[in-house]
């Protein structure tokens, strides 16, 4: 139970799928604090269990991930979440990567390497959709 001055945990869960050290210590910078609560994982499979197992926000998915890619669990995690907000991380800049993203739903894409404007955009874009759900689950 608690007690009236307890504040509840109003922290957006952020699930990063990456097998990139580098984007884990962009985002671990900035993505930290008041606002959000963040889970980093290199599996494929392990972010599967985090969306099934947890209520997720908002998900950043790198393609390169260990064991099963992230291009082969995205049409798994739209049958699970079709309205989880993903963006996805990637170096590949083919037309088939933007085809598929397109298709997916992707909110957002952003490209590797991780320039300090990319991950400025990453962390825009996750304040946007973040701020964006806040309202669309307001009761009122």
């Amino acid at each position: 139970m608690m007690n009236k001055n307890t504040k509840p945990d109003k922290k957006k869960l952020v699930v990063v799928g990456t097998i990139d050290f580098g984007v884990v210590e962009d985002l671990k910078q900035r993505l930290n604090g008041d606002t959000y609560k963040v889970r980093f994982v290199q599996k494929g499979i392990s972010v599967l269990i985090e969306i099934l197992d947890n209520d997720v926000d908002l998900l950043i998915l790198d393609l390169e991930l260990a064991g099963v890619m992230g291009v082969e669990i995205l049409p798994v995690i739209r049958r699970l979440r079709p309205r989880l907000p993903v963006i996805l991380i990637t170096d590949d800049f083919t037309h088939r990567i933007r085809k598929i993203a397109a298709e997916l739903g992707i909110t957002y894409q952003a490209y590797k390497p991780m320039s300090k404007n990319e991950t400025e955009a990453i962390i825009s874009a996750t304040e946007k959709i973040v701020e964006k759900n806040a309202v669309n689950t307001m009761v009122i």
